[in-house]
């Protein structure tokens, strides 16, 4: 068949012929679809692999994986029961049962520009350029576009790099990641990290874009050392040494991030003042006036605390603020403490039309949010200090920590932040030294749920920039559990999406109907660092596997004064042994 083919370079003839394809009255060929039947021996294959059929034209058709099933010459379980000296497990069958693996593929891509079924063809293991010009890999690496994200490992053995075309991860053409799975074991934010070090290594260094990244660090220590290295690469164990094998094969460095500021809120209580886990001096804190906040503050109480009479205070308690003016929050403290006292002493009713107890509740609201998000608003003579987001540059990366604030604090905070950066974007006036910038914000659904009935300022503005914010340079990558839970117009935006290990109830959802059976089963057993991704310029989603990140995860990270309590309590209970 190697002689015959034409495209001997797209098949790994090396490792043999893995089966035939056959077309059959119960399991016929199709454009779309070919089965064949796997040779004996050959107890490799599994889904997700990429083969290559050869027909004796000398064409090629490549496909994936995505069934595979057991046929016998076998009636029915009464007969194979029977044979079994009626049930004994043990017992040898009087004749041999004649038994086969039967794979199932979907067509990626044929080396003929006719659309039909293929017949009978020797299949084969497809060879990485063969994987790569079937995935399409070919036309945009070979244009310097090629962004690694993870390797594809095939059923030779083969470690297969995974490219994406930058001008569909961050734009103009497409942009946007979305990413799920469940938490804790489909390791999201491993994967983002190394991600992200793999797009500064060939973008950056490569000089074909400038960008920046924004990271939101909602929960724990997730994004928190980035700076630093990770001590699993200090091991000598068997996938450890994959590991730098898949860093090799994807032509990314094995070190942490440069170029990276964290910034959190304000902490009254600690010297180094920030609220962040993080204690090694190395975090910066932000703290804001009224000015920055002013037009946040109804979305930071709930509905039943600030309601439409709460509202039209504040409505006259914003022009006052313009009038008077009132530039810092104690101010506004001092003139809502002011006008109560008027209230309490004199025969009045009514503050500008509203009936006092009203306004009683909306100065109650607005003297209870500094306490409610302490550390985010200036009161106290606390002075104000901004993130310096006109210090993003050219690598440079802005970790902004939120733990510490509530939903609706954190919301504000990413809202802010991202509309930011946008008009930066979009104002050709202001210098920057970007041109793309990355965000990433973790549980997404929190801030663009699926919810018709949640109408957020944060929400609009995650859609909007999912709209349009290909064509600026503002890029989002995503994450949460369950896809199902953000909102459609996010997902359906994002260009690159990428599934981890899944729950059967998530995966009963529409959103994972175009997925075969068998992949969907697939997705609830797949092991850390394994994952399914489908990109734009991919005709089927593929089987992936990424390496550790570079950098330490943020919960496994024990910082110099951790270590060295536990170097002096060791110590000390060595001593207290030897006596």
């Amino acid at each position: 068949m190697k002689d015959v083919c034409k495209f001997p370079d797209y098949v790994n003839f090396e490792y043999g012929p893995i089966g035939k394809a056959t077309s059959t009255k119960d399991s016929p060929n199709t454009s779309a679809e070919f089965h064949f039947w796997i040779a004996d021996g050959v107890d490799t294959l599994e889904l997700g692999n990429i083969v290559a059929a050869c027909t004796a034209d000398g064409h090629v058709t490549f496909g994936t994986v995505v069934e595979l099933r057991t046929v016998m010459d076998i009636d029915n379980f009464l007969s194979d029961y029977i044979s079994h000296d009626f049930g004994n497990p043990e017992v040898v069958p009087p004749s041999d049962i004649a038994e086969m693996m039967v794979a199932k593929c979907v067509v990626i891509k044929s080396t003929t520009e006719r659309v039909r079924p293929i017949g009978r063809a020797e299949t084969y293991y497809a060879s990485e350029t063969g994987v790569a010009w079937g995935l399409g890999m070919l036309d945009f690496a070979g244009a310097g576009r090629g962004v690694p994200i993870a390797v594809m490992e095939n059923g030779d053995g083969t470690l297969i790099p995974i490219l994406l075309d930058d001008e569909f991860l961050v734009g103009p053409e497409g942009s946007h990641l979305n990413m799920s799975g469940i938490s804790g074991l489909a390791t999201k934010t491993s994967l983002v990290e190394f991600l992200l070090k793999s797009i500064l290594d060939t973008m950056v260094r490569s000089e074909r874009r400038r960008v920046c990244a924004v990271f939101f660090n909602v929960k724990g220590k997730d994004m928190l050392y980035l700076d630093k290295p990770n001590p699993q690469y200090e091991e000598d164990d068997p996938y450890t040494n994959k590991c730098r094998q898949m860093y090799s094969k994807l032509g990314v460095e094995l070190v942490p991030f440069e170029n990276v500021r964290i910034f959190a809120p304000y902490d009254r209580r600690y010297e180094g003042h920030t609220k962040s886990f993080r204690r090694d001096g190395k975090v910066e804190h932000f703290i804001w006036e009224l000015i920055e906040i002013v037009e946040d503050i109804p979305e930071l109480f709930d509905k039943d605390t600030w309601d439409e009479g709460v509202e039209a205070v504040w409505v006259d308690v914003r022009d006052q603020i313009e009038r008077q003016p009132i530039r810092s929050y104690d101010e506004l403290l001092s003139y809502l403490a002011e006008e109560r006292r008027v209230l309490a002493n004199a025969a009045i009713s009514h503050w500008h039309g509203h009936d006092k107890q009203v306004y009683y509740k909306a100065a109650k609201n607005l003297d209870a949010l500094p306490g409610l998000y302490d550390g985010l608003v200036c009161t106290g003579g606390v002075d104000e200090v901004d993130i310096p987001l006109h210090d993003l540059h050219n690598g440079s990366i802005f970790v902004i920590d939120i733990q510490s604030l509530n939903d609706r604090g954190q919301a504000m905070v990413f809202n802010k932040i991202l509309k930011r950066v946008y008009r930066m974007l979009l104002d050709k006036n202001v210098k920057k030294d970007f041109d793309t910038a990355i965000f990433f914000i973790d549980e997404l659904n929190k801030f663009a749920p699926r919810d018709p009935t949640v109408q957020a300022p944060i929400k609009q503005s995650v859609i909007e920039i999912c709209a349009r914010g290909r064509s600026l340079g503002v890029s989002l990558f995503g994450v949460e559990q369950f896809m199902s839970q953000v909102d459609r117009q996010v997902v359906d935006n994002s260009s690159t999406l990428i599934y981890g290990r899944t729950g059967p109830a998530e995966l009963m959802t529409d959103q994972y109907a175009w997925l075969d059976t068998d992949v969907r089963n697939r997705l609830t057993t797949i092991p850390r660092g394994t994952f399914l991704l489908k990109h734009a310029k991919f005709v089927q989603p593929v089987f992936c596997k990424f390496p550790f990140p570079s950098c330490v995860p943020g919960d496994q990270y024990e910082e110099e004064e951790g270590l060295a309590a536990k170097r002096e309590a060791a110590t000390a209970f060595t001593f207290k042994r030897d006596l």
